[in-house]
């Protein structure tokens, strides 16, 4: 006589034999989401733990804005601000810096070394509109501070003064010389205390007569003159 298995015992048999568990869920986009926010922090953090700011920043602002509601986009909220704030002011003074062009060149038994910027909206090309103001460090003539005009020149009184303001400051009067050898320049005397004042202002403005066209303001973005790149003053 044939003994047959109890029902429980085939039902466990056919259920060993047949596919295994089901899959876990896929994730969802919130979960894919926010796993790609928490990689892109690890790089956020490491780059603001080594101070480069502006690639820190850039990925901040990613981070909150396709990822916004992720823990991720929250945790860089914390700080993106004030970094912001940094690369904001870094990439303006390097503008500054920009607008300042150094040059050295021979000059008899020595060298000569300027530093100069023109004049806030001046033409990008030469013509009587365009105006620099120049710190020369001369050879034999020694330092000297002056504005200069591609053409044309400047009036300035027999006693001649050019009113400066420096950054929001009250206007001031500084002696000047227009040089007797004729070209478009105007010298502003006391160069070792313009240097100075620039070096701790951002903004300056010089009221100034031009020959060809009368009473004109001259701007100049002063902020980024760096002191490591003027030479020492030599006496004239």
């Amino acid at each position: 006589m044939r003994r047959s298995l109890p029902l429980s015992m085939f039902c466990l048999l056919l259920s060993a034999c047949g596919p295994g568990a089901p899959p876990p869920p896929a994730p969802t986009q919130a979960q894919l989401q926010a796993a790609q926010a928490a990689e892109k922090l690890k790089m956020y953090e490491q780059l603001r733990a080594a101070d480069k700011i502006d690639l820190a920043a850039e990925i901040g602002n990613d981070i909150v804005t396709r990822f916004a509601g992720t823990p991720a986009a929250a945790e860089v909220a914390r700080t993106l601000p004030e970094l912001q704030q940094r690369a904001k002011a870094g990439a303006e003074a390097r503008r500054l810096e920009r607008l300042w062009t150094y040059q050295e060149t021979p000059d008899g038994k020595g060298k000569q070394y300027h530093a100069s910027i023109y004049a806030k909206g001046s033409p990008a090309t030469e013509g009587p509109q365009r105006v620099t103001l120049f710190i020369r460090n001369h050879p034999e003539w020694g330092q000297s501070t002056y504005l200069m005009r591609d053409e044309s020149g400047f009036v300035c009184a027999r006693d001649c003064t050019l009113t400066l303001r420096f950054d929001d400051g009250k206007p001031e009067r500084w002696a000047a010389t227009i040089p007797p050898t004729g070209e478009p320049a105007i010298f502003i005397d006391k160069n070792e205390a313009l240097i100075a004042r620039l070096l701790k202002s951002q903004r300056l403005s010089i009221d100034t007569e031009w020959k060809d066209e009368g009473k004109k303001t001259l701007e100049f973005e002063v902020g980024g003159l760096q002191a490591a790149k003027l030479p020492p003053a030599k006496k004239k």
